[in-house]
């Protein structure tokens, strides 16, 4: 009988999508949102597979984070340190992901491009108004979210936050 190579079942590509390995690193978030950088090493500390050929995958899941509908991109408040943006999930989305289920999602998640724009406040930069729906995606991505897997280190997301009125339109 031949021995088993090199590789253990830890090195094999795990059984999730680049959709779900990002959902899985925001919901684990204590701020169920984070910059692409923190994304990146969520996935490389869990699944050992991807600690190589970063290029190809990383590629691959930041195609996914900008046209997956699932994910919103929150721009850095102007006192934050750092480069970049924030990610968090679509607050209509959660259910793809119930109970932790990351190995299948129900359908494609999709929304009106008239919603999608209010979401994504980063390509509001320098509007009238940008910084206030900023302001609101920050708080309402740091919302609890029903269903959401709980953090796995410190610290809890603030209580009590509500979305922003997306209807009102905040531009």
């Amino acid at each position: 009988m031949p021995r088993p190579g090199k590789s253990s079942y830890s090195d094999q590509k795990p059984p999730y999508s680049y959709i779900s390995l990002t959902a899985m690193a925001i919901q684990h978030s204590a701020e169920k949102m984070l910059p692409l950088s923190d994304i990146y090493k969520f996935i490389m500390e869990r699944f050992p597979y991807y600690r190589e050929h970063t290029q190809r995958w990383q590629n691959s899941l930041r195609h996914n984070l900008s046209f997956n509908d699932c994910f919103i991109k929150i721009p850095r408040r102007p006192d934050q340190p750092g480069k970049g943006s924030f990610w968090a999930l679509h607050p209509d989305c959660g259910d793809m992901f119930e109970n932790g289920s990351f190995l299948r999602r129900r359908k494609r998640f999709k929304v009106l491009r008239a919603d999608h724009t209010h979401l994504h406040a980063g390509s509001t930069k320098g509007a009238p108004g940008a910084a206030a729906a900023a302001e609101l995606l920050w708080e309402w991505a740091r919302r609890p979210r029903p269903g959401a897997a709980p953090p796995l280190g410190p610290g809890k997301p603030r209580p009590g936050l509500r979305p922003p009125p997306f209807s009102t339109g905040l531009l």
